[in-house]
C-alpha cells in the first residue's frame, strides 16, 4: 500500500516524510539531490506479529507495511501543482495533503500562513486535474458515438461533479464501476488525509479542520519538527519526549493505523517455521483472493482454507493443538477474510 505526500511550497511535507518514516532526508533542499523521490518503507506496528514470531521463532519475520512517497512537485504560476507533478501520484493508494499550521521568523511563508487557502488550493488542483482527464474521455466517446455504454453515463456524472468544484469521493463508484475506471486512477477518489503541520507557534486551524472533514477527508495534526527529531532518537529514549508532546507512541506508529482504517485495511497472517508474515487486504476479501496475495497459485488451484483465529493459536501454543481444541475451522473460497486470522492454504495445481 503507498500513501504519497504531497503539500505547497513551505508547507513542510520532506519534515512530515521524516517524521512518519524516521528518515533524515535534508529539508528545503532544491539541488539535484532534493529532486529526487523520497521512498521509505514503513512496518505497521502489530503485536500479534511479535507474539507469533516468539512462538514459532522463524528464521524471518515480515510485517505488513506502507510505502510513503516523497515526490518532487512542480507549481504553476498560480499555486496549483502542475500536470507533471500529479502524475506523480496517480498511482497512489491515498493522499497525504500536508498543510502548514504555523508560523516561523526563521522560516517564513512566502504568502503568509494561511492553512485553509493552502487546502483549498491543493484540492482545487486535483479535482481540476480530475476534470481534464473525465473531459477528455468524454470528448473521445462522443466522437467515437458511445453515448449508451455505462462507461459515458458515469463519465457525465463525473464530469458535473468535478465541474462543480466538488472531490468525488469515496464511494462514488460502484464496486462494478471502480474495475471500470480503474485505469483513470482519479485523485479525488482516492482516500484523502489533510496533515496539519503544526508548530510552536500555532495558527488557528479550526476553519481548515471542519472544511476537510466536511469533504469527507479525514485530518491528522502533528507537530512535523519535533516528531521528525523524535523519530531519529533510539525507541528507548522517545518515550519521554512523546510524553511532552501528550502522545504515546511515535507519529509513525498514530498515522500508520490511521491510513490502515482510513483505507479498510485487515491483516490475515500465516506462520512456520521459515516465516511469520502479515499480509494487508481489504476488508471483506474473500479467502481465495487473499491466497492470490501470497501467489497467484495459491488462488488459481484454491481448494480450501485452514483458519484460527490468532489468539486461538497463541493460547494453544501450536497448530496442531489448535485443531485438538476445536479452534480450527475449515473455510470456502467465498469465506470473507478477518482481520486476525491465521491461515493455511490447500491448493492443487
Amino acid at each position: 500500500m503507498e500513501t504519497v505526500i504531497i503539500g505547497l511550497p513551505a508547507s513542510g511535507k520532506t519534515t512530515i516524510f521524516n517524521a512518519l518514516t524516521g528518515r533524515s532526508v535534508p529539508v528545503g533542499d532544491f539541488s539535484a539531490a532534493g529532486r529526487q523521490v523520497h521512498l521509505a518503507d514503513v512496518p505497521v506496528p502489530d503485536e500479534r506479529i511479535d507474539r507469533l514470531s516468539e512462538l514459532y521463532r522463524p528464521k524471518k519475520t515480515t510485517r505488513a507495511t506502507v510505502l510513503f512517497r516523497d515526490p518532487p512537485l512542480a507549481y504553476l504560476d498560480n499555486g496549483t501543482l502542475s500536470p507533471a507533478g500529479l502524475g506523480e501520484v496517480r498511482k497512489a493508494d491515498s493522499l497525504a495533503v500536508v498543510v502548514r499550521a504555523f508560523e516561523s521568523e526563521s522560516l517564513p511563508h512566502p504568502q503568509g500562513v494561511n492553512p485553509l487557502r493552502d487546502l483549498r488550493t491543493v484540492l482545487d488542483s486535483l479535482v481540476l486535474a480530475d476534470y481534464e482527464v473525465a473531459e477528455k474521455r468524454l470528448a473521445r466517446l462522443e466522437k467515437e458515438a458511445k453515448r449508451d455504454g455505462r462507461e459515458y453515463q458515469v463519465l457525465k456524472n463525473v464530469v458535473d461533479r468535478l465541474g462543480a468544484g466538488q472531490l468525488l469521493g469515496r464511494g462514488f463508484f460502484s464496486a462494478e464501476d471502480e474495475k471500470l475506471f480503474a485505469g483513470f486512477a482519479f485523485l479525488t477518489a482516492k482516500p484523502l488525509v489533510a496533515v496539519l503541520n503544526d508548530g510552536e507557534r500555532s495558527v488557528d486551524h479550526a476553519a481548515v479542520a471542519e472544511e476537510a472533514r466536511s469533504k469527507g477527508i479525514t485530518v491528522f495534526a502533528l507537530r512535523g519538527d519535533l516528531e521528525a527529531e523524535i523519530a531519529q532518537l533510539d525507541t528507548s529514549e522517545q518515550a519521554e519526549f512523546l510524553k511532552d508532546l501528550g502522545a504515546s507512541e511515535p507519529a509513525k506508529n498514530r498515522f500508520l493505523r490511521h491510513v490502515y482504517a482510513d483505507l479498510d485495511l485487515v491483516s490475515f497472517i500465516t506462520v512456520g517455521e521459515d516465516e511469520v508474515r502479515a499480509w494487508s487486504i481489504r476488508r471483506g476479501t474473500p479467502a481465495s483472493r487473499g491466497a492470490g496475495t501470497i501467489h497467484t497459485d495459491l488462488e488459481k488451484g484454491f481448494i480450501r482454507a485452514e483458519v484460527v483465529r490468532c489468539e486461538d493459536l497463541l493460547a494453544c501454543g501450536d497448530w496442531a493443538e489448535a485443531k485438538k481444541a476445536n479452534k480450527l475451522r475449515l473455510e470456502g473460497r467465498d469465506y470473507v477474510l478477518e482481520d486476525g486470522d491465521v491461515i493455511l492454504v490447500r491448493f492443487n495445481v
